[in-house]
């Protein structure tokens, strides 16, 4: 598979987080609607059975990556120690991958250094009301009953990129731009229809950065590690319940929920010498759909971590407490 990185630009704000799963999800359906079900289909040929045609991940400010989901005694001491301050250092400089990993956290940024001028990101919330069409009132006995949701709003002129690993010989990349680039014009995520989740791809390119070698990886996306070969002693992740829901034609049909998935959240550590990408494809999740996938494959890269300062601290740790 060919790794690429996709700067987007957020025009609008957005009704959904711009992550990996759910981006698949739309790009699948972007792909039957342009091209067709049958080619949606074959491209879709060996997904649960550990040959995916594409695997997408979060979106990250433009030139870094999500900080790797470390012990924090595994970090090197650098000029900060406040803890708060230190937990908000959640993203890596590229060119911070080329040094010793337990240096990293010396490296990483939060959102205000980032972003100086402007919330990174920031949720406002959305007053709406329902109106009923057929007499033009907010409801029976004409109750005023608003209710809100909220959007999530980038920074101005803020970019973001994606990385996307993809098998040419199934969708060739520029099939991948034109229905990336018509989920950029109609929306992306919730509430698109209104106007929210629209972005402008501003480059398309390929990148040597899953070509990095290690003894470990970490991901770029979520994903579900249950039942792969990874060393458990040398791998740290946080785990998250995701509450799937169907899109397009299918989320107005009787029942638009998936069935609950375990996952391991971005950033999720796991000792490997697999390149690339980890996980698996998961099928059975609907009721109503019974085709349906969820990508549980991540994007990974690989470096080298130092399993011997990982055993000298837990020998440290152990030794404290006893």
């Amino acid at each position: 598979m060919i790794g690429y990185k996709i700067i987007l630009q957020p025009k609008t704000a957005f009704g959904t987080p711009l992550v990996g799963d759910t981006l698949f999800g739309q790009l699948c359906w972007a792909l039957r609607e342009r091209f067709g079900i049958e080619y949606l289909q074959r491209s879709l040929a060996g997904y649960t059975q550990g040959n995916p045609f594409m695997i997408v991940s979060d979106a990250m400010p433009e030139g870094y990556v999500p900080l790797p989901h470390l012990p924090s005694l595994y970090w090197s001491e650098g000029e900060e120690r406040d803890r708060k301050k230190l937990k908000k250092l959640q993203w890596l400089p590229e060119q911070a991958l080329s040094r010793p990993s337990e240096q990293w956290q010396n490296y990483a940024k939060s959102d205000k250094h980032i972003s100086v001028n402007y919330d990174l990101m920031s949720k406002h919330m959305q007053m709406h009301n329902t109106i009923n069409r057929q007499t033009h009132t907010t409801s029976a006995g004409n109750q005023f009953a608003p209710y809100s949701n909220y959007q999530l709003w980038f920074a101005p002129e803020s970019k973001w990129q994606v990385f996307v690993l993809l098998d040419n010989s199934t969708l060739p990349i520029e099939q991948l731009q034109q229905a990336l680039n018509d989920i950029g014009q109609m929306g992306y995520g919730r509430d698109a229809t209104v106007g929210l989740g629209k972005f402008d791809i501003v480059s398309c390119e390929e990148t040597p950065l899953f070509n990095q070698t290690g003894n470990a990886v970490f991901t770029l996306a979520r994903a579900c590690p249950q039942g792969l070969p990874f060393d458990s002693a040398f791998s740290f992740y946080q785990t998250e319940t995701r509450f799937g829901r169907h899109g397009n034609v299918e989320a107005i049909k009787g029942n638009p929920f998936k069935k609950p998935i375990l996952m391991a959240k971005t950033g999720a550590v796991f000792s490997t010498n697999t390149t690339r990408y980890v996980g698996q494809g998961i099928g059975k999740i609907s009721m109503s759909q019974i085709e349906a996938v969820h990508q549980g494959y991540a994007p990974v890269i690989s470096f080298a971590m130092n399993t011997k300062r990982l055993e000298i601290l837990s020998c440290t740790v152990s030794t404290e407490t006893l």
